[in-house]
């Protein structure tokens, strides 16, 4: 996926600050919470996420969607999930 310049440089200087937070907990939950304190959230945390975990977007996803600080944008993507759903005749 590509990132105008501006994003790209944002993703990778967060990378960088989160990393030793990483490496010394190898935590999700404490990752997320580090990238939500400094500013970093939804698709830049999602792909910050995913370079420094190196795993595939799908996993990225459940790591962010699943952190108990991220609570607010899980429970926003889920009522826009019903909300399409409901809109393509899809019953829940």
């Amino acid at each position: 996926m590509g990132f105008d310049v501006e994003r790209a440089a944002r993703i990778v200087a967060m990378q960088e600050m989160a990393r030793p937070a990483w490496e010394a907990t190898g935590d999700t939950g404490v990752l997320q919470q580090f990238l939500k304190d400094n500013g970093c959230h939804g698709v830049e945390a999602v792909f910050v996420t995913m370079n420094l975990l190196n795993c595939d977007l799908a996993e990225a996803q459940q790591v962010f969607f699943n952190a108990p600080c991220r609570d607010a944008e899980r429970r926003f993507h889920n009522h826009a999930m019903d909300l399409l759903d409901e809109a393509a005749g899809i019953d829940p």
